[in-house]
């Protein structure tokens, strides 16, 4: 019941709905959307964890959004997970990929505009480093439950926050009541295998969103967005990488940077499906089939990215880089 109130606009409702239920607002964006859910049977045990454990003694507003990554992969079965090469990336690793791909250099950029001593030429370079921040685009072809793109949305967001925090001067201010937000999830781009990884990267970049409007509230006074009913989408794609043209998600032209934590499953693990699809990526190179897996997504991202100004960084097993493998793999 609760799920179909949450999934359908205000002006929509039965107007006799119980005002218990008429009290939530509503959500768009699908998440409740599908009704035919099954409810397990809910013992006392459950009831206690949910009423009382989950939500009376447990604050859920600062909650980490990448903490749903580790929660669905400790859903998954351990042949699932192995089969799939699927790993949970914490949010240190993530930081050793994205800070030296971008994120050091946009701090970096941030800190000298600090240090100009001309107010207005200081408030015309945040603009200038804001609009930037907005422009920038992000692909996980591998996204599994959002954790890259939600780490990066994030690291995003708190920088932009802070040139919001320099542009009000430090004081909390009344804005021309416009939105001073210019980063949005639509900058991030998903592929994923798995329909509910899927599902659960796109809850986590909106609860993202929402804690970081809520930070921005805080440091501009006046400004209230309201955020529900949703007003954003989640790039994400359904479907395999390796089958899929990446320009169709979204165009090289258009894309910043690449970045993830790909499946890794050894040459000799794989399965049927699997050679497959490295079958189609690799197609007239020879040996490929002493390949790991994880190199499919290498050779995928070297064709997209081909003459275009496009960065790319992957976590990897180092078997790509000793033994047989960069002989196959790098020379061509």
């Amino acid at each position: 019941e609760l799920f179909k109130v949450l999934d359908t606009p205000v002006s929509e409702r039965d107007e006799y709905l119980e005002e218990d239920l008429a009290q939530f607002p509503y959500v768009n964006g699908g998440l409740f959307s599908d009704e035919t859910i099954e409810i397990p049977p809910l013992t006392e045990e459950i009831k206690e964890l949910l009423l009382t454990k989950a939500s009376e003694d447990f604050d859920w507003s600062d909650i980490s959004p990448t903490i749903f990554g580790a929660v669905f992969e400790s859903t998954l079965n351990p042949e699932t997970r192995r089969s799939g090469g699927m790993h949970y990336t914490s949010i240190s690793n993530i930081h050793k990929v994205i800070d030296p791909l971008f994120l050091d250099k946009l701090q970096t950029e941030f800190h000298e505009i600090l240090k100009i001593q001309v107010q207005r030429t200081k408030v015309k370079r945040l603009d200038e480093f804001q609009n930037k921040l907005a422009t920038l685009t992000f692909l996980d072809p591998a996204c599994g439950s959002g954790n890259f793109l939600t780490e990066t949305y994030l690291s995003l967001r708190r920088l932009e926050n802070e040139v919001i925090r320099e542009r009000v001067g430090g004081q909390m201010t009344l804005v021309e009541a416009h939105n001073p937000i210019k980063v949005s999830i639509q900058q991030f781009y998903g592929i994923e295998i798995n329909d509910f990884a899927v599902t659960v990267a796109k809850t986590a970049l909106w609860i993202a969103e929402s804690q970081m409007l809520e930070e921005t509230k805080s440091i501009v006074y006046g400004f209230n967005d309201d955020f529900l009913p949703l007003k954003t989408y989640v790039n994400i794609t359904e479907g395999n990488a390796l089958r899929l043209d990446w320009n169709e998600v979204i165009p090289a032209t258009g894309l910043s940077y690449i970045m993830g934590n790909p499946p890794f499953v050894g040459a000799r693990w794989m399965n049927k499906e699997q050679k497959k699809d490295m079958e189609l990526v690799f197609h007239g190179i020879k040996d490929f089939g002493n390949l790991d897996f994880v190199t499919a997504w290498y050779k995928k991202a070297s064709d997209y990215i081909q003459n275009r100004d496009i960065f790319t960084a992957f976590v990897s097993t180092n078997t790509i880089t000793q033994g047989e493998q960069p002989a196959i793999f790098w020379k061509p």
